[in-house]
């Protein structure tokens, strides 16, 4: 056999994120060479890199430290009603937050006030009043406004405009209309607060088995999911999305059927994006988007549904939370392919709301049972950061292969940036410990981490940078492996 015959090389130029159906198996051969078989906070909105993905920082006020975040919050306001101010709500607090603080002082946080049970499900900002969505334990829900000075009537909805009334104890998420009115999910209806201040919170009915789960405008309609019936688990159910003027007593047209649950509903640019379950799954669910009377898929994601609350953009891509982990789907550019990542994560998992980005940076907020509650943002880079490359197939039946040479070519390093490798090989019955990847003094890009030989079937990389920096990471331009045959006698 000609020598040229009996070797092989794998580039790895660029980092594209997961393989599809990653979650589905830990070894996998099927993906293209620069997707990854598994990932943990990891940044590729730079499609020249690949490096650590932000850490979690708690804002300035924003633990429980002094009792001044003592809830999860649920939803943050989508955006800021002035400069670097924004609201967020969780439980039975009113937070005003900026990009770097919650605010402690004056009438903030504010305690919302009703039976002692307030459970905050949303805020929306309309016309200089500031309205925040609750639900009462098992009972009833309501509806708070804020004077954006010093006055909150906490039970507003069901004691003061024309239509007062109590809501139902539901998901209530708000929006802003195209046409500046607001509307927002309550039970099996759809409810709104009119441009006069009327208060409708039977604006459109559906079934009695029947959710509004999320809404939200295109256009120049209502967009709203509804789940039917309203319950969860692997349970078939018979969804849908539904378009409405926002006057009429029903809806437009035919529905979208889905058959499975909606978590989630977010426009973008013209285009409404879809999360939801197909019925009979667990801990696995879907990203798509509407065209027509069809949604089309786009990615099969593992975890835990995600809510309105937990999904909406960042940096022009796709976000969302689902069990403490946050993705991105999309691109940085017009011109670069799509990538789909786990970018950070929240603080603690114990319990976990949702995400923000009023400031443009992303916010969490979560909760572990011995340290507290939290609302932070992703700043620097984080440590619990890792990459493992999709597995390779060297497998030849008549031929015995061999791993000669592992490269990585990296940007310039500074002082403290480390990065771990280690090869697993033979579908993970074996592992070897590569050379380190560190700053020296020389400012070396190019790192040769194999200095010997192993007889491999199959093999991946596992790239750690739990023994890195939180300031100074390794970033990754390219991989390049290097091996050969040798018969099998």
């Amino acid at each position: 056999m000609p020598e040229e015959q009996n070797t092989w090389t794998i580039s790895i130029n660029e980092f594209n994120g997961f393989c599809p159906a990653w979650f589905k198996n830990s070894y996998p051969f099927f993906g293209d060479k620069d997707h990854a078989s598994d990932m943990k906070n990891i940044d590729l909105t730079d499609p020249n890199v690949m490096t650590q993905g932000p850490a979690p920082e708690a804002l300035t006020n924003g633990t429980e430290a002094g009792s001044v975040v003592t809830t999860v919050v649920r939803s943050f306001l989508r955006h800021a009603t002035s400069a670097d101010v924004s609201f967020a709500i969780g439980g039975a607090k009113l937070y005003q937050i900026s990009s770097t603080a919650v605010t402690n002082a004056g009438v903030f946080p504010h305690t919302i006030t009703h039976d002692g049970s307030e459970v905050g499900e949303d805020v929306c900002y309309h016309k200089t009043k500031l309205y925040y969505f609750y639900n009462q334990t098992g009972a009833v829900g309501d509806i708070g406004q804020y004077d954006m000075a010093t006055g909150f009537n906490d039970a507003w909805g069901s004691t003061t405009p024309v239509g007062m009334g109590a809501l139902q104890s539901a998901p209530h998420q708000a929006i802003n209309g195209g046409d500046d009115e607001v509307y927002f999910t309550n039970g099996r209806y759809m409810g709104a607060i009119r441009t006069s201040g009327i208060l409708e919170t039977q604006a459109l009915d559906f079934w009695t088995d029947a959710e509004t789960a999320s809404v939200t405008w295109n256009q120049n309609l209502v967009v709203i999911a509804v789940n039917r019936p309203n319950v969860t688990g692997v349970n078939l159910t018979q969804s849908g999305i539904y378009s409405w003027n926002g006057v009429a007593g029903s809806w437009e047209g035919d529905p979208i059927e889905v058959n499975g649950r909606i978590g989630a509903l977010y426009t973008k640019n013209g285009v409404t994006f879809v999360w939801w379950q197909d019925a009979g799954t667990t801990n696995e669910f879907n990203l798509g988007y509407v065209v027509g009377t069809q949604i089309k898929g786009l990615k099969k994601c593992k975890g835990t549904l995600p809510l309105f609350y937990q999904v909406g953009e960042y940096k022009g891509y796709l976000a969302w939370i689902s069990d403490g982990l946050v993705y991105l789907y999309g691109s940085s550019d017009p011109d670069t392919p799509i990538k789909f990542f786990q970018y950070t994560s929240s603080s603690y998992t114990t319990t976990v709301g949702g995400i923000g980005f009023a400031f443009g940076s992303l916010m969490t907020s979560s909760h572990n049972a011995t340290t507290g509650y939290d609302i932070a943002y992703a700043t620097k880079y984080t440590k619990d950061s890792s990459w493992k490359t999709r597995a390779f197939n060297v497998f030849q039946p008549t031929n015995i292969s061999y791993v000669d040479k592992i490269q990585v070519f990296t940007e310039q390093l500074a002082t403290g940036a480390k990065m771990d490798c280690t090869m697993t090989y033979d579908q993970g019955k074996s592992t070897l410990a590569l050379e380190q990847i560190a700053y020296s003094a020389d400012n070396n890009i190019l790192h040769k981490i194999l200095n010997k030989a192993p007889r491999v079937q199959d093999f991946r990389l596992d790239l750690s940078f739990a023994n890195g920096s939180l300031t100074n990471p390794v970033k990754i331009r390219a991989i390049l492996i290097r091996g050969h045959f040798v018969p099998q006698e």
